[in-house]
C-alpha cells in the first residue's frame, strides 16, 4: 500500500510542476536551447519516450519530419497573426537534444518552409500521393545522408533560400546554402548528375528581370553548385559543356515559331554571355528582337529601353565561363 501510494505523490508532483512551468512559460520567453533542453529531460526520464519532436512554448507544431536516425520540427508561432508569424525549425538527434536550428517566417495558414522530397515531383510530394516521402538521400556520394531545407521569404516573385545539411552519424553540418531562388520551396531548384563525379549537382535557376517585360519575361539563368571540399559551392565555371548543351536546346525551342516568347529569348542571349560570348548574344538578341516588336508595344513595353538594359544584362553576365 505504502508503494501505491508513494507513486500516486510522485506523479501529482510530477503535475504540478508541469502546469507550473507552462504558466511560467506562457509569460516569459525561453531560450530555444534551454527549451528544448527541457523539452528533452521530461521526455526522456518521465515518460521514457525517445525519438519524439517535443513541444516549444507559444509555438505550435506545424509538421514533423522522420529523418532516419534523426527527427525535425517545423514550429509557428501562437496565436499567428493574420498574414505570417515567426517560425523555427529545429533537427533532433537520436536523443531528442537539439542538432541544428533555423529561424523562418510561416505563413499564418500555409508554412512557407518544407523538406525536399526526393520521392516526391521537383521536391515536392503530391497531395494526391500516397507513397512515403523520403526526405534524404546520400547527395555528395561519402556515405551520409543529407537533406534540404527550402525557407520562403513571402515576397512577391521572391525569393527562397535552400539549406543543405549533412546528417552524420555523430552531428549535423551544413555543406552548403543556395539563396536568390525565385519562388516557393523547390522552384527554382533542380538536380542532376553532370558528371562522373559520385556527388549530384545542384543547379539553381535564378530569374533575370529587365525592363523588356515582367518576371514571367525574365531570362532563365543557371547557376551549378558542385560538392567541393566538404561544401557546396558555385562550380558554374567547371560545367561549361552543360551550359553549351542547355543553350543548343533553347535554341532548337526557338526554331520552332510557337515557342518563341520574349523570356526564351533573353535566357538564350542570357546562355552566350554566360558562355562568355557577349557580343554573340547581342547580336541573336537584336537580330530575333523585331519579331517581339508588336507585342512589346501593344504591352506599352519601351523597345529602346528594352534593348538598353537587355544589353546591360548581358555586359553583367559576361565571362562567368571563361
Amino acid at each position: 500500500m505504502q508503494k501505491g501510494e508513494n507513486a500516486v505523490s510522485v506523479a501529482l508532483a510530477a503535475l504540478v510542476l508541469l502546469v507550473f512551468i507552462a504558466v511560467h512559460r506562457r509569460w516569459q520567453p525561453v531560450d530555444l536551447n534551454e527549451m528544448a533542453s527541457s523539452a528533452e529531460e521530461f521526455i526522456l526520464t518521465t515518460t521514457g519516450l525517445r525519438g519524439q519532436v517535443p513541444e516549444i512554448a507559444g509555438y505550435e507544431k506545424v509538421k514533423t519530419y522522420r529523418l532516419g536516425r534523426y527527427r525535425a520540427g517545423l514550429y509557428r508561432a501562437s496565436p499567428a497573426p493574420l498574414i505570417f508569424a515567426p517560425g523555427r525549425f529545429v533537427v533532433y538527434d537520436p536523443d531528442g537534444k537539439p542538432a541544428f536550428k533555423l529561424e523562418t517566417l510561416e505563413g499564418s495558414k500555409d508554412p512557407w518552409t518544407t523538406v525536399y522530397d526526393f520521392a516526391g515531383r521537383h521536391g515536392l510530394t503530391p497531395a494526391s500521393s500516397r507513397a512515403r516521402p523520403n526526405y534524404i538521400s546520400d547527395l555528395t556520394g561519402e556515405g551520409e545522408p543529407e537533406m534540404i531545407i527550402g525557407q520562403y521569404s513571402g515576397g512577391d516573385h521572391c525569393c527562397t533560400i535552400a539549406t543543405i545539411l549533412e546528417l552524420g552519424k555523430d552531428s549535423v553540418r551544413v555543406v552548403g546554402r543556395i539563396g536568390n531562388l525565385a519562388g516557393l520551396p523547390f522552384e527554382g531548384l533542380e538536380l542532376q548528375k553532370i558528371d562522373k563525379d559520385p556527388a549530384w549537382e545542384l543547379i539553381a535557376h535564378r530569374p533575370y528581370r529587365t525592363a523588356c517585360g515582367t518576371p514571367d519575361d525574365a531570362a532563365d539563368v543557371p547557376s551549378i553548385y558542385g560538392y567541393i571540399g566538404g561544401q557546396y559551392a558555385d562550380a558554374t565555371a567547371q560545367h561549361a559543356e552543360f551550359l553549351r548543351e542547355l543553350l543548343r536546346k533553347d535554341l532548337q525551342k526557338w526554331s520552332e515559331e510557337k515557342n518563341r516568347s520574349l523570356r526564351l529569348l533573353q535566357t538564350i542571349a542570357a546562355g552566350y554571355a554566360e558562355l562568355g560570348q557577349r557580343d554573340e548574344g547581342k547580336r541573336v538578341f537584336a537580330m530575333n528582337f523585331p519579331a517581339l516588336l508588336p507585342a512589346l508595344q501593344r504591352r506599352g513595353i519601351d523597345p529602346n529601353a528594352c534593348l538598353d538594359d537587355a544589353e546591360g544584362l548581358l555586359d553583367r553576365l559576361a565571362s562567368v565561363v571563361p
